[in-house]
C-alpha cells in the first residue's frame, strides 16, 4: 500500500466533509454574519455551505495527493518510522492539510465576497 493509499483510507471520509461543513458554518455565523444574513435573505446558504465544503475536500485531496506522492523526503522519513511513528506522522499530516485547505478556503471566500 502506498503512503497515499494508506493515509486515504484512514482519513479521506466522510467525517471529513462533516468536519468541513461544520468548520463553515462556524465561520459564517461567527465571522461572517453580514455574509451569513445575505445568504440566507437569497436562499444560498445550503448551496454555499455544500460548494466549499465540496472545494475543502476536492482541494484537501490534492495537496494529500502532491505531499504523499510527490514529495520524495516525506516517503524517505515515513519508510524509515515504526507503525506508531507513522501513524503519528499521519495525522500530523492530516491535522497540517485541514489548516492548510481551511486557511486557504477561507482567504478565498473573503477576496470572492
Amino acid at each position: 500500500m502506498t503512503l497515499y493509499e494508506e493515509f486515504k483510507e484512514k482519513y479521506l471520509r466522510d467525517e471529513l466533509i462533516d468536519f468541513f461543513i461544520e468548520k463553515r458554518k462556524f465561520i459564517l455565523e461567527n465571522k461572517k454574519k453580514d455574509y451569513l444574513n445575505y445568504l440566507i435573505k437569497e436562499g444560498l446558504l445550503e448551496e454555499d455551505i455544500i460548494n466549499v465544503a465540496k472545494m475543502s475536500l476536492d482541494f484537501f485531496e490534492l495537496i494529500a495527493q502532491t505531499i504523499l506522492i510527490h514529495d520524495r523526503e516525506i516517503f524517505k522519513v515515513y519508510s524509515n518510522l515504526d507503525k506508531k511513528q507513522r501513524s503519528m506522522l499521519l495525522s500530523e499530516i492530516n491535522n497540517k492539510l485541514c489548516c492548510m485547505v481551511l486557511n486557504q478556503v477561507t482567504y478565498n471566500v473573503e477576496l470572492k465576497y
